[in-house]
């Protein structure tokens, strides 16, 4: 097939750390096909030159001589903060079946599809500000260049990299330059992981990158912004808690929120404007399905999150992607609009699911068509009440397992009566290329359970994806996430 000319400038976002990080010209963040453990052992003592003592929203650089340089490709995994499965798949369904010429965003040069490395220990409003400086100027140098007047941007964001999509395009006018931003898995609301991070950080064997990332504000603005902190009986936002957390600086909290709230209002001032209201539109990947923490309790000075709602959000909003709620994965003003796409599939690979790369292609294509005003309406979209009813696979899983210990998986099959057959695994390794191991879960009660014990103990970082043994259009969709084992 012929590719489709791209009109427009397209441009890959990544989430939290997601970008590699350089100083001096050597890496100080690149744990692209690495595990944690992996990135802690090889960087060492440099992880503490990512430490933030301040940031100043109006530099694109700061003076510890750190700089983003480009987007990690590779899956890589931070327990209990992110795992991601890379954006080589992202990028080549726009290589692939479009006529784009890549470029990079900071060079002066003809060019219309960019991948955005950014500096993600930073205040997202930073890289907001970094993001609208670059595309002002390749946004007017592609029209000029190819006589494109209309051409406009689209942004593909994943998780974080959504939330300085939102403030490049609601506080700093980006708007008016935008067709479409696509988000994927972007905690709008905010997340409960970043909560407990900052609050309990992880294990002993990272309590080093623990203290890097209770210094970011990035990681501060991932935290929620609604009322879900149960103390005593009521719930509270964090950042107007009415006592002391551990751990969480209530002035950075109280900061994070703000940031929220000046997209918040950016959004509102702008609903009286008729020329927005027909500009860009948002399509949000929504994940689902997905063992995924709701609220947290704060009790005898420990905070504790866990799966209960807070009290009055409706029980259909109770799952995820395993890292962002349901409810948190809509933007606010988009709450009754149902434009969002459901997937049952875990944060982390939402960006590489074939279904969402197919019904995106289609979204993209309409969207180059000529002599359309508006953005035609998005392929195969569902709404609310199918997004309960897909068949799906509930993943449940550690990210982070010692060698010595047993490694145990546990799967349900929601939504469909029919006769999928056993669920299946297969387990790769991303460290060690071409290894892999493929085994069956076994029933027991209603759930699914892979138990793995000496079958995986090689140290490293591991693919997972299941399926059921029986496939076809009525089958669930297969699930992937990342988990990793440590001596």
């Amino acid at each position: 097939m012929p590719k489709i000319k791209m009109h427009d400038i397209v441009v890959i976002l990544p989430g939290i750390t997601g970008s590699v990080l350089q100083k001096d010209g050597k890496d100080v963040w690149a744990v692209s096909g690495q595990a944690a453990w992996q990135a802690l052992r090889t960087l060492g003592d440099s992880l503490q030159w990512l430490k933030l003592k301040g940031d100043d929203p109006n530099a694109e650089y700061l003076d510890d001589g750190i700089k983003a340089t480009r987007l990690v490709d590779d899956a890589h995994l931070i327990p209990g903060l992110v795992k991601i499965d890379g954006y080589t798949t992202t990028a080549r369904l726009i290589t692939d079946h479009f006529e784009v010429i890549p470029g990079d965003i900071r060079e002066d040069k003809k060019a219309n599809f960019f991948e955005f490395p950014y500096d993600w220990r930073r205040d997202n409003r930073a890289n907001a500000k970094i993001l609208k400086k670059y595309l002002d100027l390749r946004l007017k140098q592609w029209r000029k260049e190819t006589g494109i007047k209309d051409a406009k941007v689209i942004l593909m964001a994943h998780s974080m990299g959504g939330l300085v999509s939102r403030y490049y395009l609601e506080v700093l006018e980006g708007w008016r330059d935008c067709k479409a931003l696509i988000t994927f898995g972007t905690p709008y609301r905010g997340s409960l992981n970043a909560v407990n991070f900052l609050a309990n950080g992880y294990k002993q064997q990272f309590l080093d990158l623990t203290e890097v990332m209770r210094s970011l504000p990035s990681v501060y603005q991932l935290m929620p912004i609604y009322k879900m902190l149960k103390i005593g009986n009521d719930y509270h936002r964090i950042a107007e808690a009415p006592v002391e957390i551990p751990y969480i600086i209530k002035e950075r909290a109280e900061d994070a929120l703000k940031f929220h709230r000046e997209i918040e209002d950016a959004v509102n001032r702008h609903q009286n404007d008729a020329a927005y209201l027909k500009s860009y539109k948002i399509i949000p990947i929504v994940g689902t399905k997905q063992t995924t923490f709701q609220s947290a309790n704060f009790n005898a000075g420990q905070l504790t999150v866990n799966l209960e709602l807070p009290t009055g959000i409706d029980s259909l909003l109770g799952d995820g992607d395993g890292t962002v709620p349901y409810l948190s994965a809509i933007p606010i003003e988009l709450s009754s609009e149902y434009r969002e796409t459901y997937i049952p599939g875990q944060h982390g690979s939402l960006q590489n699911n074939d279904k969402v790369l197919g019904q995106l292609l289609e979204r993209l294509k309409g969207m180059q068509v000529q002599g359309l005003g508006v953005i035609r309406d998005p392929f195969d979209v569902e709404v609310s009440p199918k997004a309960a009813e897909q068949p799906a696979i509930s993943l449940t899983l550690d990210d982070l397992y010692l060698a010595d210990e047993a490694i145990e998986v546990r799967a349900k099959i929601l939504n469909t009566d029919r006769d999928n057959g056993k669920l299946k695994a297969k387990i790769e390794s991303v460290s060690v290329k071409g290894k892999s191991l493929n085994v069956d879960f076994q029933e027991q009660n209603g759930e699914w359970v892979l138990t793995l014990g000496d079958l995986l103990q090689a140290p490293g970082l591991y693919r997972l994806k299941v399926q059921t043994e029986k496939t076809g259009a009525q089958a669930p969709i297969p699930v992937s996430s990342l988990f990793e084992v440590v001596k």
